[in-house]
């Protein structure tokens, strides 16, 4: 489906009187823009700090949910405790508040990355600009900087070759990505996380989440917005987000077109008290009914990292 323009008031109607919120982030492509080297995708102080101020709320649950590996979220967000962090796309965990990881991979065989490897290796042979990737529960092959067109085709055909051979044996999904064509347990992904969330939320208060905001421009982030669309939640709390062009198809309600929007929506939030989203008055009387979520500049998205 096309998702609708989200808007201000979409969100300020529900926000602000909300008592339990869960708030789920990806991270490439969604907080910051997809950049030609990953290890530029840098998040700003700015940004940071604007995260940490939504999280710092008590009413709020926040979790950035991320194919990234843990040290690169560590690095990033190690110092930020009241935030969530989700490595891998679900397979290893770290709660608001904990210093340690979850893994959720400790009892599965990871024999089968080691034939995808080799499979990989003969596509990146033959394909200038291309690498592989080997995380702790996936093996990731990225054409970023290859020639786009040729590399496309060769993933396509990297993928019919695992799904004949490695495919058939191990429990595993071979999903293409934006650049990227990645291997990965088929039993473990955002879609299972972001319901998991909601159940634990439950399970401590007796109460679903009664406002759910996520937002992912990825394939793999159509997996949050299917589970958060089938589970029991009441579909006036759920705002699922994808962030892309407007014609773009996908399971989420809503869309914004990049980065600069989720920033400058997470800002907006934190200055959303005393908001009355019935009168669309703010504490300083102005009407925000018909206002636009206007994005920040480019620039306060990327830093250099802590």
């Amino acid at each position: 489906m096309v998702a609708q323009r989200l808007e201000e008031a979409n969100i300020l109607a529900i926000y602000p009187s909300a008592k339990q919120r869960l708030l789920l982030f990806d991270y490439d492509g969604t907080l910051t823009p997809i950049v030609a080297n990953p290890t530029a995708a840098i998040l700003s102080n700015e940004a940071l700090r604007s995260i940490q101020t939504l999280a710092a709320d008590p009413r709020n649950v926040v979790w950035i949910i991320s194919g990234r590996n843990q040290s690169f979220l560590e690095q990033l967000f190690g110092h930020l405790t009241e935030i969530g962090l989700v490595a891998e796309h679900g397979s290893f965990l770290r709660s608001p508040g904990s210093g340690g990881w979850e893994d959720l991979t400790a009892k599965v065989d990871m024999g089968w990355q080691e034939e995808v490897t080799k499979v990989f290796q003969r596509y990146t042979d033959l394909t200038l600009g291309s690498r592989i990737e080997k995380k702790r529960a996936a093996v990731v092959w990225h054409f970023r900087q290859a020639t786009l067109d040729y590399a496309t085709l060769q993933a396509a055909e990297c993928k019919k070759d695992l799904e004949g051979t490695v495919g058939k044996r191990s429990p595993l999904d071979f999903i293409n990505g934006k650049c990227v064509l990645e291997a990965r347990l088929n039993f473990i992904n955002k879609g299972q996380i972001a319901q998991r969330f909601v159940d634990e939320i439950r399970a401590v208060s007796g109460k679903p989440p009664d406002f759910v905001l996520c937002f992912g421009d990825d394939v793999t982030d159509e997996d949050m917005f299917r589970a958060l669309r089938n589970s029991s939640l009441p579909e006036n709390t759920v705002y699922s987000v994808t962030i892309g062009e407007s014609q773009k198809l996908t399971d989420a309600d809503w869309i914004l077109s990049d980065p600069t929007e989720v920033i400058a929506t997470i800002m907006m939030l934190n200055r959303s008290d005393g908001y009355i989203g019935e009168q669309g008055t703010g504490q300083n009387g102005n009407s925000k009914m018909n206002s636009k979520v206007l994005p920040v500049p480019r620039s306060y998205l990327l830093g250099s990292g802590p």
